[in-house]
Protein backbone atom coordinates (compact mmCIF):
# COMPACT_ATOMS: atom_id res chain seq x y z
CA UNK A 1 0.00 0.00 0.00
CA UNK A 2 1.44 3.59 -1.26
CA UNK A 3 2.05 5.63 2.10
CA UNK A 4 2.70 9.36 2.14
CA UNK A 5 6.09 10.65 2.93
CA UNK A 6 6.18 14.07 1.35
CA UNK A 7 4.34 17.28 0.35
CA UNK A 8 6.18 19.31 -1.58
CA UNK A 9 5.23 22.94 -2.07
CA UNK A 10 7.08 25.69 -3.89
CA UNK A 11 6.72 29.46 -4.96
CA UNK A 12 4.25 30.90 -2.14
CA UNK A 13 6.23 34.22 -2.00
CA UNK A 14 5.01 34.85 1.76
CA UNK A 15 4.96 38.75 2.15
CA UNK A 16 4.70 40.08 -1.16
CA UNK A 17 1.93 42.28 -2.63
CA UNK A 18 1.59 39.57 -5.87
CA UNK A 19 0.85 36.73 -3.68
CA UNK A 20 -2.03 35.16 -3.39
CA UNK A 21 -1.78 33.93 0.13
CA UNK A 22 -0.76 36.97 1.50
CA UNK A 23 -3.58 39.15 3.21
CA UNK A 24 -5.17 41.74 1.91
CA UNK A 25 -6.64 45.39 2.41
CA UNK A 26 -7.42 48.51 0.61
CA UNK A 27 -6.17 46.78 -2.90
CA UNK A 28 -2.92 46.12 -0.77
CA UNK A 29 -0.91 43.55 0.71
CA UNK A 30 -1.98 43.13 4.61
CA UNK A 31 0.40 40.39 6.23
CA UNK A 32 -0.90 41.10 9.22
CA UNK A 33 -4.28 38.70 8.32
CA UNK A 34 -4.35 35.38 6.77
CA UNK A 35 -5.14 35.78 3.15
CA UNK A 36 -8.50 34.07 2.15
CA UNK A 37 -7.39 31.77 -0.10
CA UNK A 38 -5.00 30.76 2.37
CA UNK A 39 -7.88 29.66 4.60
CA UNK A 40 -9.53 28.14 2.07
CA UNK A 41 -6.38 25.79 1.15
CA UNK A 42 -6.14 25.12 5.25
CA UNK A 43 -9.88 24.32 5.08
CA UNK A 44 -9.16 21.53 2.13
CA UNK A 45 -5.71 20.22 2.75
CA UNK A 46 -6.75 18.94 6.46
CA UNK A 47 -9.59 16.71 5.37
CA UNK A 48 -7.66 16.33 2.70
CA UNK A 49 -4.75 14.42 4.39
CA UNK A 50 -7.12 12.46 6.39
CA UNK A 51 -8.27 10.79 3.59
CA UNK A 52 -4.56 9.83 2.23
CA UNK A 53 -2.44 6.63 3.99
CA UNK A 54 0.06 7.29 6.62
CA UNK A 55 1.75 5.49 9.37
CA UNK A 56 3.72 8.97 10.41
CA UNK A 57 2.51 12.54 9.48
CA UNK A 58 4.50 13.18 6.05
CA UNK A 59 7.29 15.75 6.09
CA UNK A 60 6.94 19.29 4.61
CA UNK A 61 9.40 20.50 1.84
CA UNK A 62 8.81 24.30 1.36
CA UNK A 63 10.85 24.25 -2.43
CA UNK A 64 12.23 27.82 -2.78
CA UNK A 65 10.68 31.13 -3.29
CA UNK A 66 8.29 30.66 0.14
CA UNK A 67 9.77 33.78 1.34
CA UNK A 68 10.08 36.78 -0.82
CA UNK A 69 12.81 38.16 0.66
CA UNK A 70 13.81 39.42 -2.74
CA UNK A 71 10.90 41.97 -2.42
CA UNK A 72 9.33 42.12 0.74
CA UNK A 73 10.59 43.39 3.98
CA UNK A 74 11.52 40.80 6.70
CA UNK A 75 8.56 41.89 9.12
CA UNK A 76 6.19 41.41 6.19
CA UNK A 77 7.43 38.08 5.49
CA UNK A 78 7.40 36.57 9.14
CA UNK A 79 3.81 37.60 9.36
CA UNK A 80 2.80 35.79 6.48
CA UNK A 81 4.59 32.37 7.16
CA UNK A 82 2.98 32.62 10.36
CA UNK A 83 -0.37 32.34 8.95
CA UNK A 84 0.64 29.57 6.88
CA UNK A 85 1.89 27.70 9.93
CA UNK A 86 -1.16 28.92 11.51
CA UNK A 87 -3.77 27.98 8.98
CA UNK A 88 -2.25 25.13 6.52
CA UNK A 89 0.47 23.37 9.10
CA UNK A 90 -2.16 22.45 11.89
CA UNK A 91 -5.12 20.51 11.74
CA UNK A 92 -8.77 21.30 13.40
CA UNK A 93 -7.68 21.10 16.86
CA UNK A 94 -4.67 22.82 16.63
CA UNK A 95 -2.03 19.47 16.31
CA UNK A 96 0.56 19.64 13.73
CA UNK A 97 -0.37 17.94 10.08
CA UNK A 98 3.70 17.31 9.43
CA UNK A 99 6.40 15.96 10.75
CA UNK A 100 8.32 18.03 13.02
CA UNK A 101 11.14 18.52 10.69
CA UNK A 102 10.55 20.68 7.47
CA UNK A 103 13.02 20.28 4.74
CA UNK A 104 13.95 23.52 2.82
CA UNK A 105 15.42 23.82 -0.48
CA UNK A 106 15.95 27.60 -0.94
CA UNK A 107 15.12 29.65 -4.18
CA UNK A 108 16.51 33.03 -5.76
CA UNK A 109 13.79 34.84 -3.87
CA UNK A 110 15.03 33.29 -0.42
CA UNK A 111 18.36 32.38 -1.19
CA UNK A 112 19.32 34.69 1.99
CA UNK A 113 18.08 31.22 4.11
CA UNK A 114 21.45 29.61 2.54
CA UNK A 115 23.46 32.35 3.33
CA UNK A 116 21.81 32.62 6.80
CA UNK A 117 22.65 28.81 6.80
CA UNK A 118 26.16 28.95 5.58
CA UNK A 119 27.21 31.21 8.37
CA UNK A 120 25.34 29.72 11.10
CA UNK A 121 27.56 26.04 9.97
CA UNK A 122 30.56 28.14 10.13
CA UNK A 123 29.82 29.73 13.67
CA UNK A 124 28.94 25.99 14.93
CA UNK A 125 32.55 24.58 13.78
CA UNK A 126 34.11 27.72 14.98
CA UNK A 127 32.28 26.41 18.64
CA UNK A 128 33.26 23.00 17.73
CA UNK A 129 36.94 24.10 17.79
CA UNK A 130 37.10 23.81 13.66
CA UNK A 131 38.48 26.57 11.88
CA UNK A 132 37.11 25.25 8.27
CA UNK A 133 38.84 27.17 5.31
CA UNK A 134 35.47 28.97 3.46
CA UNK A 135 31.63 28.82 3.95
CA UNK A 136 30.13 25.42 2.59
CA UNK A 137 29.07 25.98 -1.26
CA UNK A 138 26.31 23.45 -0.92
CA UNK A 139 25.50 20.41 1.16
CA UNK A 140 25.20 16.73 0.51
CA UNK A 141 21.71 16.40 -1.52
CA UNK A 142 20.65 13.71 0.67
CA UNK A 143 18.00 14.35 3.92
CA UNK A 144 20.16 12.59 6.23
CA UNK A 145 23.71 11.52 6.60
CA UNK A 146 26.97 13.14 7.58
CA UNK A 147 27.16 16.73 6.50
CA UNK A 148 23.01 17.58 5.80
CA UNK A 149 20.86 19.32 6.33
CA UNK A 150 21.86 22.24 7.57
CA UNK A 151 19.99 24.08 10.59
CA UNK A 152 17.32 26.71 8.61
CA UNK A 153 18.04 29.36 11.96
CA UNK A 154 15.17 32.10 10.56
CA UNK A 155 12.38 29.51 10.05
CA UNK A 156 13.42 27.98 13.27
CA UNK A 157 13.09 30.96 15.02
CA UNK A 158 9.17 31.30 12.88
CA UNK A 159 8.07 28.04 13.88
CA UNK A 160 8.60 28.68 17.94
CA UNK A 161 6.01 31.17 17.20
CA UNK A 162 3.45 29.01 16.93
CA UNK A 163 2.87 27.37 20.17
CA UNK A 164 1.79 24.08 18.71
CA UNK A 165 5.11 23.52 16.44
CA UNK A 166 7.40 24.51 19.00
CA UNK A 167 8.76 21.01 18.89
CA UNK A 168 9.01 21.58 14.98
CA UNK A 169 12.73 22.64 13.38
CA UNK A 170 13.46 23.49 9.85
CA UNK A 171 16.58 21.99 7.69
CA UNK A 172 18.03 23.28 4.50
CA UNK A 173 19.75 20.95 1.81
CA UNK A 174 20.69 22.92 -1.03
CA UNK A 175 20.83 23.13 -3.92
CA UNK A 176 19.32 19.80 -4.87
CA UNK A 177 17.16 17.17 -2.35
CA UNK A 178 17.77 14.29 -3.26
CA UNK A 179 15.15 10.70 -2.07
CA UNK A 180 16.38 7.40 -2.78
CA UNK A 181 14.83 4.20 -2.33
CA UNK A 182 16.80 1.60 -0.15
CA UNK A 183 17.20 -0.67 -3.41
CA UNK A 184 18.68 2.42 -4.75
CA UNK A 185 16.79 2.11 -7.65
CA UNK A 186 14.41 4.70 -7.63
CA UNK A 187 15.92 8.72 -7.12
CA UNK A 188 13.62 12.00 -6.98
CA UNK A 189 15.55 14.98 -6.86
CA UNK A 190 14.08 18.20 -5.52
CA UNK A 191 15.50 21.66 -7.04
CA UNK A 192 14.14 25.39 -6.34
CA UNK A 193 14.80 25.94 -10.49
CA UNK A 194 17.00 28.47 -10.35
CA UNK A 195 19.72 26.65 -11.55
CA UNK A 196 17.92 25.28 -15.00
CA UNK A 197 17.19 29.13 -15.35
CA UNK A 198 20.04 30.87 -17.60
CA UNK A 199 19.40 34.64 -15.95
CA UNK A 200 20.53 32.69 -12.64
CA UNK A 201 23.98 31.35 -14.50
CA UNK A 202 24.76 34.19 -15.73
CA UNK A 203 28.28 34.31 -14.22
CA UNK A 204 28.88 30.73 -15.21
CA UNK A 205 28.09 31.48 -19.03
CA UNK A 206 30.85 34.53 -18.45
CA UNK A 207 33.08 32.15 -17.44
CA UNK A 208 32.60 29.72 -19.95
CA UNK A 209 33.04 32.74 -22.76
CA UNK A 210 36.13 33.69 -21.08
CA UNK A 211 37.76 30.06 -20.57
CA UNK A 212 35.84 27.79 -23.56
CA UNK A 213 38.10 24.74 -22.77
CA UNK A 214 36.77 24.61 -19.48
CA UNK A 215 34.62 21.83 -18.10
CA UNK A 216 30.78 22.50 -18.14
CA UNK A 217 30.61 23.51 -13.91
CA UNK A 218 29.52 21.40 -11.08
CA UNK A 219 26.82 21.93 -8.65
CA UNK A 220 28.83 23.52 -6.33
CA UNK A 221 30.65 25.80 -9.20
CA UNK A 222 27.15 27.10 -10.01
CA UNK A 223 26.94 28.20 -6.69
CA UNK A 224 30.12 29.50 -6.49
CA UNK A 225 29.86 31.77 -9.21
CA UNK A 226 26.17 32.46 -9.27
CA UNK A 227 25.48 32.73 -5.30
CA UNK A 228 26.48 36.32 -5.17
CA UNK A 229 24.74 37.24 -8.30
CA UNK A 230 21.21 35.81 -7.22
CA UNK A 231 21.80 38.11 -4.09
CA UNK A 232 22.23 41.02 -6.13
CA UNK A 233 19.58 40.56 -8.19
CA UNK A 234 16.52 39.48 -5.39
CA UNK A 235 17.29 37.63 -2.58
CA UNK A 236 17.05 40.36 0.19
CA UNK A 237 16.51 43.22 -1.51
CA UNK A 238 12.79 43.46 0.37
CA UNK A 239 14.98 45.11 3.46
CA UNK A 240 16.81 47.58 1.15
CA UNK A 241 14.73 50.62 2.22
CA UNK A 242 14.12 52.71 -1.28
CA UNK A 243 16.86 50.63 -3.27
CA UNK A 244 14.69 47.46 -2.70
CA UNK A 245 11.20 49.28 -3.87
CA UNK A 246 13.04 50.60 -6.99
CA UNK A 247 13.52 46.90 -7.23
CA UNK A 248 10.41 45.92 -7.80
CA UNK A 249 9.94 48.00 -10.99
CA UNK A 250 12.15 45.57 -13.18
CA UNK A 251 9.31 43.43 -13.75
CA UNK A 252 8.21 45.98 -16.05
CA UNK A 253 11.26 46.81 -17.48
CA UNK A 254 11.70 43.65 -18.31
CA UNK A 255 8.32 43.50 -20.04
CA UNK A 256 9.04 47.00 -22.61
CA UNK A 257 11.79 46.07 -25.42
CA UNK A 258 13.14 49.27 -24.92
CA UNK A 259 13.36 49.91 -21.60
CA UNK A 260 14.89 46.23 -20.85
CA UNK A 261 17.36 47.20 -23.56
CA UNK A 262 18.43 50.07 -21.68
CA UNK A 263 18.37 48.18 -18.36
CA UNK A 264 21.26 45.62 -20.22
CA UNK A 265 23.68 47.62 -21.15
CA UNK A 266 23.60 49.68 -18.15
CA UNK A 267 23.95 46.08 -15.89
CA UNK A 268 26.58 45.27 -18.33
CA UNK A 269 28.47 48.41 -17.93
CA UNK A 270 27.73 47.94 -14.03
CA UNK A 271 29.47 44.34 -14.37
CA UNK A 272 32.56 45.48 -16.16
CA UNK A 273 33.03 47.79 -13.72
CA UNK A 274 32.99 45.47 -10.90
CA UNK A 275 35.25 43.21 -12.94
CA UNK A 276 37.57 45.96 -13.03
CA UNK A 277 37.54 47.68 -9.47
CA UNK A 278 37.69 44.01 -8.29
CA UNK A 279 39.92 41.97 -10.25
CA UNK A 280 41.61 44.14 -11.97
CA UNK A 281 40.28 43.45 -15.49
CA UNK A 282 39.90 45.73 -18.18
CA UNK A 283 37.14 45.43 -20.69
CA UNK A 284 39.36 45.73 -23.55
CA UNK A 285 41.57 42.49 -22.67
CA UNK A 286 41.68 39.66 -24.94
CA UNK A 287 40.05 36.78 -23.48
CA UNK A 288 39.86 34.26 -26.44
CA UNK A 289 40.44 34.29 -30.09
CA UNK A 290 41.00 38.00 -30.77
CA UNK A 291 37.79 39.05 -28.53
CA UNK A 292 37.89 41.59 -26.12
CA UNK A 293 36.32 40.65 -22.46
CA UNK A 294 33.47 43.50 -22.78
CA UNK A 295 31.61 42.58 -25.73
CA UNK A 296 31.78 38.88 -24.18
CA UNK A 297 30.02 40.43 -20.91
CA UNK A 298 27.67 41.76 -22.99
CA UNK A 299 26.76 39.33 -25.06
CA UNK A 300 26.68 36.82 -21.98
CA UNK A 301 23.92 39.01 -20.06
CA UNK A 302 21.77 39.61 -23.79
CA UNK A 303 22.24 35.79 -23.56
CA UNK A 304 20.65 35.04 -20.32
CA UNK A 305 19.28 37.97 -19.18
CA UNK A 306 18.05 39.41 -21.89
CA UNK A 307 16.34 36.27 -23.17
CA UNK A 308 14.70 36.54 -19.30
CA UNK A 309 12.90 39.33 -20.23
CA UNK A 310 12.34 38.13 -23.86
CA UNK A 311 10.58 35.28 -22.17
CA UNK A 312 9.05 37.59 -19.06
CA UNK A 313 7.10 39.30 -22.54
CA UNK A 314 6.35 36.33 -24.75
CA UNK A 315 6.21 33.06 -22.92
CA UNK A 316 2.80 33.15 -20.53
CA UNK A 317 1.35 31.27 -23.12
CA UNK A 318 3.62 28.27 -23.39
CA UNK A 319 3.96 25.61 -20.66
CA UNK A 320 7.00 25.08 -21.27
CA UNK A 321 9.30 26.55 -24.35
CA UNK A 322 12.12 24.68 -26.50
CA UNK A 323 14.85 26.80 -24.84
CA UNK A 324 13.39 25.93 -21.55
CA UNK A 325 13.37 22.57 -22.40
CA UNK A 326 17.30 22.66 -23.15
CA UNK A 327 17.97 24.25 -20.15
CA UNK A 328 16.38 21.41 -18.01
CA UNK A 329 17.85 18.88 -20.37
CA UNK A 330 20.99 20.96 -19.31
CA UNK A 331 20.97 21.06 -15.61
CA UNK A 332 19.72 17.10 -15.22
CA UNK A 333 22.36 15.77 -17.97
CA UNK A 334 24.91 18.05 -16.51
CA UNK A 335 25.59 18.98 -13.07
CA UNK A 336 23.18 17.43 -11.49
CA UNK A 337 24.48 13.68 -13.24
CA UNK A 338 27.62 14.67 -11.92
CA UNK A 339 26.90 15.07 -8.20
CA UNK A 340 24.39 12.18 -8.21
CA UNK A 341 27.65 10.32 -9.89
CA UNK A 342 29.93 11.53 -7.04
CA UNK A 343 27.75 10.20 -4.83
CA UNK A 344 27.71 6.63 -6.09
CA UNK A 345 24.76 6.70 -8.13
CA UNK A 346 24.46 6.19 -11.94
CA UNK A 347 21.20 8.68 -13.19
CA UNK A 348 21.16 6.26 -16.39
CA UNK A 349 20.54 3.07 -14.14
CA UNK A 350 18.08 4.90 -11.98
CA UNK A 351 14.38 5.21 -12.36
CA UNK A 352 14.50 9.21 -12.00
CA UNK A 353 12.03 11.99 -11.47
CA UNK A 354 12.82 16.04 -10.97
CA UNK A 355 10.82 18.09 -8.96
CA UNK A 356 11.31 22.05 -9.55
CA UNK A 357 9.17 25.30 -9.54
CA UNK A 358 10.53 29.03 -10.17
CA UNK A 359 8.71 28.95 -13.26
CA UNK A 360 5.25 29.54 -11.35
CA UNK A 361 3.27 27.15 -14.86
CA UNK A 362 2.72 23.84 -13.12
CA UNK A 363 3.33 20.31 -15.15
CA UNK A 364 4.14 17.12 -15.03
CA UNK A 365 5.91 15.14 -18.06
CA UNK A 366 8.26 12.83 -19.27
CA UNK A 367 11.93 14.03 -20.51
CA UNK A 368 14.35 11.70 -22.41
CA UNK A 369 17.90 12.52 -21.59
CA UNK A 370 20.72 12.78 -24.25
CA UNK A 371 22.44 10.09 -21.62
CA UNK A 372 19.87 7.50 -22.18
CA UNK A 373 18.02 5.29 -19.70
CA UNK A 374 14.65 5.50 -18.78
CA UNK A 375 12.68 9.14 -19.21
CA UNK A 376 13.04 11.44 -16.36
CA UNK A 377 9.45 12.28 -14.75
CA UNK A 378 9.14 16.25 -14.02
CA UNK A 379 6.71 17.90 -12.02
CA UNK A 380 6.94 21.42 -11.71
CA UNK A 381 4.84 22.80 -8.36
CA UNK A 382 4.16 26.48 -10.16
CA UNK A 383 3.49 29.57 -8.29
CA UNK A 384 1.04 31.05 -5.89
CA UNK A 385 1.24 34.88 -7.79
CA UNK A 386 -0.16 36.61 -9.89
CA UNK A 387 2.61 37.32 -12.31
CA UNK A 388 0.76 39.61 -15.23
CA UNK A 389 -2.99 40.28 -16.07
CA UNK A 390 -3.15 38.41 -19.17
CA UNK A 391 -5.10 35.36 -17.59
CA UNK A 392 -3.30 32.05 -19.20
CA UNK A 393 -3.60 28.39 -18.33
CA UNK A 394 -0.07 27.78 -17.78
CA UNK A 395 0.03 30.07 -14.49
CA UNK A 396 -0.53 28.71 -11.40
CA UNK A 397 0.22 26.18 -8.47
CA UNK A 398 0.69 22.85 -7.87
CA UNK A 399 1.69 20.34 -4.55
CA UNK A 400 3.52 17.35 -5.40
CA UNK A 401 3.07 14.46 -3.04
CA UNK A 402 5.64 11.67 -2.76
CA UNK A 403 4.78 7.95 -1.03
CA UNK A 404 7.41 5.86 0.34
CA UNK A 405 8.18 3.98 -2.81
CA UNK A 406 9.26 7.07 -4.14
CA UNK A 407 5.78 7.52 -6.38
CA UNK A 408 4.94 11.18 -7.69
CA UNK A 409 1.34 12.90 -8.02
CA UNK A 410 0.84 16.01 -8.49
CA UNK A 411 -2.11 18.22 -6.93
CA UNK A 412 -3.33 20.45 -9.29
CA UNK A 413 -4.57 22.99 -7.12
CA UNK A 414 -5.00 25.91 -9.74
CA UNK A 415 -4.44 27.66 -13.15
CA UNK A 416 -5.88 30.87 -13.80
CA UNK A 417 -9.37 31.05 -14.56
CA UNK A 418 -9.77 31.90 -18.30
CA UNK A 419 -13.40 33.36 -19.61
CA UNK A 420 -14.21 33.30 -15.86
CA UNK A 421 -14.03 29.55 -16.02
CA UNK A 422 -11.41 28.09 -13.84
CA UNK A 423 -10.08 23.97 -13.82
CA UNK A 424 -10.97 21.82 -10.71
CA UNK A 425 -8.54 20.72 -8.12
CA UNK A 426 -7.77 17.73 -9.32
CA UNK A 427 -4.49 14.50 -9.22
CA UNK A 428 -2.53 14.66 -12.11
CA UNK A 429 0.39 12.20 -13.10
CA UNK A 430 2.58 12.44 -16.24
CA UNK A 431 0.32 11.05 -18.46
CA UNK A 432 2.71 8.12 -19.51
CA UNK A 433 3.36 4.50 -18.16
CA UNK A 434 4.14 5.31 -14.70
CA UNK A 435 0.69 6.69 -14.23
CA UNK A 436 -0.72 2.46 -14.73
CA UNK A 437 0.89 1.13 -11.48
CA UNK A 438 1.43 4.55 -9.24
CA UNK A 439 -0.73 3.97 -6.08
CA UNK A 440 0.26 7.65 -5.05
CA UNK A 441 -1.42 8.89 -8.23
CA UNK A 442 -4.93 6.68 -7.35
CA UNK A 443 -4.99 7.51 -4.00
CA UNK A 444 -4.72 10.92 -4.10
CA UNK A 445 -6.94 10.92 -6.92
CA UNK A 446 -9.71 9.38 -4.24
CA UNK A 447 -9.02 11.78 -1.39
CA UNK A 448 -9.64 14.67 -4.30
CA UNK A 449 -13.19 13.21 -4.96
CA UNK A 450 -13.43 12.48 -1.40
CA UNK A 451 -13.02 15.94 -0.29
CA UNK A 452 -14.84 18.05 -3.52
CA UNK A 453 -16.93 19.62 -0.76
CA UNK A 454 -13.91 21.48 0.62
CA UNK A 455 -12.10 22.28 -2.34
CA UNK A 456 -15.02 24.01 -4.03
CA UNK A 457 -14.88 27.27 -2.02
CA UNK A 458 -10.66 27.02 -2.88
CA UNK A 459 -11.55 27.30 -5.96
CA UNK A 460 -14.09 29.55 -5.29
CA UNK A 461 -11.33 32.06 -3.83
CA UNK A 462 -8.35 31.50 -5.72
CA UNK A 463 -10.29 32.68 -9.07
CA UNK A 464 -11.62 35.95 -6.78
CA UNK A 465 -8.46 36.84 -5.79
CA UNK A 466 -6.06 35.86 -8.58
CA UNK A 467 -8.96 38.27 -11.15
CA UNK A 468 -9.26 41.29 -8.41
CA UNK A 469 -5.03 41.22 -8.78
CA UNK A 470 -5.03 40.63 -12.45
CA UNK A 471 -7.22 43.86 -12.43
CA UNK A 472 -5.36 46.20 -9.91
CA UNK A 473 -2.36 44.93 -12.67
CA UNK A 474 -4.24 46.36 -15.68
CA UNK A 475 -5.15 49.78 -13.50
CA UNK A 476 -1.64 50.01 -12.78
CA UNK A 477 -0.47 49.39 -16.35
CA UNK A 478 -2.83 51.54 -17.82
CA UNK A 479 -2.86 54.54 -15.49
CA UNK A 480 -0.30 57.45 -17.02
CA UNK A 481 0.85 60.12 -15.19
CA UNK A 482 2.12 63.14 -16.46
CA UNK A 483 3.53 64.69 -13.43
CA UNK A 484 5.42 61.31 -12.35
CA UNK A 485 4.27 60.85 -9.26
CA UNK A 486 2.69 57.68 -9.00
CA UNK A 487 4.42 54.93 -7.21
CA UNK A 488 4.62 51.75 -8.95
CA UNK A 489 4.95 48.45 -6.89
CA UNK A 490 5.42 45.74 -9.21
CA UNK A 491 5.28 42.08 -9.00
CA UNK A 492 8.64 40.09 -9.27
CA UNK A 493 10.54 37.86 -11.57
CA UNK A 494 9.95 34.23 -10.99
Amino acid sequence: MSVLRYVCLSDLHLGADYSLLTGRHGGHADPGKPGKCLLALGAAVRPLLRQLPVDTPPTLVLLGDVLDLGLSPMGDVAQAFQHVAEQAMLDEAGRPLFAPRVLVVPGNHDHHLWRQAQDHGYLQALRGGRIERDLADLTPPFADGAGAPVACPLLDALLAQVPALQGSHAQIVYPNLALVDDRRQRCVVLHHGHFVDAVYRLMSTINALMDPDAPPPTVAQLEQQNGPWIDFLWSDLGSAGATGRTATTLYEVMRDGGASQQYLEGLSDLVLDKLSSGLGLSGRMTVTQGVALAPLVRAAIDATVGRGAQSQRDSYLDLITPADVADLRWYLDGPLRQQLEGHGLDPSALDMAFVYGHTHKPLQDELPLPGGGRPVAVFNTGGWVMDQPTMTRTQGAAAVFIDDALNLASLRLFTDPVDGVMDPVQAAGTGGVRDRANPMLAALHQAVQATQAAWVPFSQAVQRSTEHRAQVLLERYFDTDPAGTDTVTTPGTP
